[in-house]
C-alpha cells in the first residue's frame, strides 16, 4: 500500500486525537490530497533529522492519520483534528515527491497469543489511575479517574497515549504489537515512575502550604 507520510517528533497510537498545525509547503499539498481523495496518512517519529526541512529519516512503525477536521487559515495554512487509525510498517521509502511516501504494510495486533488475561487488563487500569491521578495533581489538577475501554489491545493504547514518557518509549510501545506485552511493560513503566512522582507530589504540596499561618 502506497501511503503519504509525515515524521514528527511525537508517536501517535490508534484511538490517539492528534491536532496539527500545517505551514510547510510540501505538506500543505500533501495535506490538499488527501482531503481531496478522503485518504489518511502516515505518521512516523523521526528517528534523525528535524521536522522543518527535508533530511528526516522516520522509524519504520508508525500510526495512519484520519483527518476529522480542518481550519482553514491564511495563506494556506491549515489547522488539523485527526485521529489515529492503525499501525503500519515501512517497507520502502520514495522520495520523488515533495514529502515522503512509503510503500508499508498495515499490522494487526497479535490475536495469536490468546487475549490479555482480565486480571492484568483490571491491574493496568488501577495503576494507570493512580499514576493519572498523582501526575494531574502535580500539575494542580484533578481528574475522576480513568474508563478504559474494554478491549486490552485499546485500553493499551490508551494508556500509551497518556503516558509522560520520554518519546523512545512510546516508540517502543508502538512497535510492540502484542496486547499482553504492551499493558505489561506499561506497568513496569509505572511502578518505576510513580515513587518518585510520589516524592515530587509530596515535596510540592508541602511547598504550597508553607506559606500558610495559623491564626489565633
Amino acid at each position: 500500500m502506497d501511503l503519504r507520510l509525515f515524521p514528527l517528533q511525537t508517536v501517535l497510537f490508534p484511538g490517539m486525537r492528534m491536532p496539527l498545525h500545517i505551514f510547510e509547503e510540501r505538506y500543505k499539498i500533501m495535506v490538499r490530497e488527501c482531503i481531496e481523495e478522503d485518504a489518511p496518512f502516515g505518521v512516523v517519529l523521526i528517528r534523525s533529522g528535524a521536522e522543518v526541512g527535508a533530511g528526516a529519516v522516520p522509524c519504520e512503525v508508525g500510526t495512519t492519520a484520519r483527518i476529522v477536521q480542518v481550519e482553514h487559515l491564511d495563506e494556506g495554512r491549515m489547522n488539523l483534528f485527526t485521529i489515529g487509525g492503525q499501525r503500519f510498517r515501512i517497507i520502502a521509502i520514495n522520495t520523488t515527491s515533495p514529502y515522503l511516501r512509503g510503500e508499508v504494510e498495515m499490522l494487526d495486533q497479535r490475536r495469536d497469543e490468546g487475549t490479555a488475561p482480565p486480571e492484568l487488563v483490571a491491574r493496568a487500569g488501577d495503576m494507570f489511575d493512580a499514576y493519572l491521578r498523582t501526575y494531574m495533581a502535580l500539575g494542580g489538577q484533578w481528574t475522576r479517574g480513568v474508563d478504559l475501554p474494554a478491549d486490552a489491545g485499546d485500553a493499551a493504547d490508551y494508556i500509551a497515549a497518556r503516558m509522560d514518557i520520554a518519546t523512545p518509549l512510546k516508540q517502543e510501545l508502538l512497535e510492540q504489537l502484542s496486547p499482553e506485552g504492551r499493558l505489561a511493560r506499561e506497568l513496569e513503566i509505572i511502578a518505576e515512575e510513580l515513587p518518585e512522582m510520589r516524592l515530587r507530589l509530596a515535596a510540592y504540596l508541602r511547598q504550597k502550604t508553607a506559606g500558610f499561618g495559623v491564626l489565633n
